[in-house]
């Protein structure tokens, strides 16, 4: 738990360190890739206390794991692991963090129907 802690504290540091960098060369590489939206929710979930949705992430402890927060490395894993424009990323395990073991790729309306299920929906 003390490794996750630290973690979580190093990565929001470097996020707030580096939120300027990251967002000017995001704008650059929007026109080369629609998934940089994708990169760039999955980290403001987690590490943007102003974000509604951030008590649900990283309100929870939910991180991403260090070699995603390079750009390209992220790209490069989802490309090679099923991503097309449209989809949405998904933890396999809601209490796992962004990591290559528990993400993968799925329909909006998959993951609609994921939270229906676990809410209780019939």
């Amino acid at each position: 738990m003390k490794d996750k802690q630290w973690h979580k504290d190093y990565n929001r540091q470097y996020y707030q360190a580096h939120k300027i960098e990251i967002i000017e060369n995001s704008k650059k590489r929007l026109i080369e890739h629609p998934i940089i939206n994708v990169w760039m929710g999955m980290k403001r979930r987690c590490y943007n206390p102003s974000r509604k949705d951030y008590k649900r992430y990283g309100g929870r402890g939910i991180i991403v794991c260090q070699e995603w927060l390079d750009y390209k490395t992220f790209e490069k894993w989802a490309l090679a692991n099923g991503y097309r424009k449209g989809l949405t990323i998904d933890r396999i395990d809601n209490d796992g963090d962004y990591e290559p073991s528990n993400c993968r790729f799925i329909t909006r309306a998959e993951n609609n129907l994921k939270r229906w299920k676990k809410g209780g929906g019939k």
